[in-house]
């Protein structure tokens, strides 16, 4: 089992990692771009990311959507009301969101732990844009759970410039959850986790859980039924396999009312999860659509550039689509429907692709 260990202080070395973040703070009167920090009050509930051994903030800080200069006082802020675990990636925001954490890691590395997807071969880069000498938890889009692939992340550790090592699953997740804990190597999986397929991945998680102590972190958070703040809390309550949300953030009133959310609703009585959510009508990105094409088209894809979209995400879900391989895109498609008729949900992914 890895070692416990806790963010870096000031003048401390790797292993000596101390826990500097304090209390959630109270705001009032917040004005983005333009506020003081009141009496502290609830702090911010904690749980330990698997077999990590890290202390992390139930909600942490995705910077999916940062993309302007002046985002950087969402994340300082974010920090200061006590949210201790950051995750970005290089292709955010073309760039800007990696850099943006960047900046504020100058001042705040010693107050949190940053998740970044990225491959081994994009660490170093990485690591100079963040300002940092290490990733905690690097967690790159990969099916690769192999010998080799190991042996570079057990290298990238040897060196200090990571110090745990997972992957994000955007679909086919059961499947690749299951590939990963059989693997035995990775210790942390980036989640698409909502209240729409909950009730499908929780076995999946559990097992995980359960077998390596894998550590889980949710994205994609605002799918399924509810309003946003109630999804958040409905994630957590009652779920020990499920250690933080990562909501994409970008106005210093989301972080406040994030935060507000969690603590107030993780601090009521518990109520017993309901199994019925997982039967929304809506998308899980399993990936069964993907799989049914006979022509390869990159259909999840497609799907998550309408999430993005419809989040506001349109620069995001525009780099997505472009990154498609001509032979995968919908030039490829000639409307057969099987990815309709594979669907569990029995949504319309062939629609939803068009309009994306």
């Amino acid at each position: 089992m890895a070692e416990t260990v806790q963010p870096t202080a000031s003048g401390a070395s790797r292993r000596e990692f101390m826990v500097t973040t304090g209390a959630v703070v109270a705001a009032s009167g917040l004005v983005f771009g333009d506020w003081t920090s009141a009496q502290a009050a609830t702090e911010l509930p904690k749980r330990k990311l698997g077999r990590t051994g890290l202390e992390v903030t139930a909600l942490s800080f995705g910077g999916i959507q940062l993309s302007d200069a002046s985002h950087r006082r969402v994340v300082d802020f974010a920090i200061d009301q006590g949210i201790n675990y950051i995750h970005t990636c290089p292709g955010y925001t073309g760039g800007k969101s990696i850099q943006i954490i960047g900046e504020v890691m100058r001042e705040k590395r010693d107050k949190v732990y940053l998740a970044v997807k990225t491959g081994p071969g994009g660490v170093d880069e990485a690591l100079r844009t963040l300002n940092t000498d290490h990733i905690d938890v690097l967690i790159p889009d990969t099916n690769d759970f192999s010998d080799g692939e190991r042996d570079a992340y057990a290298k990238l550790k040897e060196a200090g410039k990571i110090r745990f090592s997972g992957f994000a699953a955007h679909n086919n997740q059961a499947a690749r959850i299951n590939a990963c804990a059989a693997a035995g190597w990775r210790d942390v999986v980036l989640v698409a986790y909502n209240t729409g397929n909950s009730g499908e991945l929780d076995p999946v998680l559990a097992d995980a859980v359960a077998k390596q102590k894998m550590g889980f972190m949710a994205m994609k958070v605002a799918h399924g039924p509810g309003t946003f703040g109630e999804k958040l809390v409905k994630l957590l309550k009652g779920n020990p396999n499920m250690h933080t949300l990562t909501p994409g953030m970008n106005s210093v009133d989301q972080v406040r009312q994030n935060i507000e959310t969690i603590t107030q609703g993780l601090a009521s009585l518990d109520v017993p999860r309901d199994p019925a959510v997982a039967l929304a009508a809506s998308c899980t990105h399993c990936g069964t659509c993907a799989k049914a094409c006979p022509n390869r088209v990159a259909v999840s894809d497609y799907l998550r550039a309408d999430l993005y979209r419809g989040r506001g995400d349109a620069r995001l879900a525009a780099d997505l689509l472009r990154s498609i391989p001509p032979r995968h895109s919908l030039a490829a498609c000639t409307n057969c429907g099987a990815c309709n008729q594979a669907c569990p949900r029995r949504l319309d992914p062939l629609s939803t692709m068009r309009s994306a």
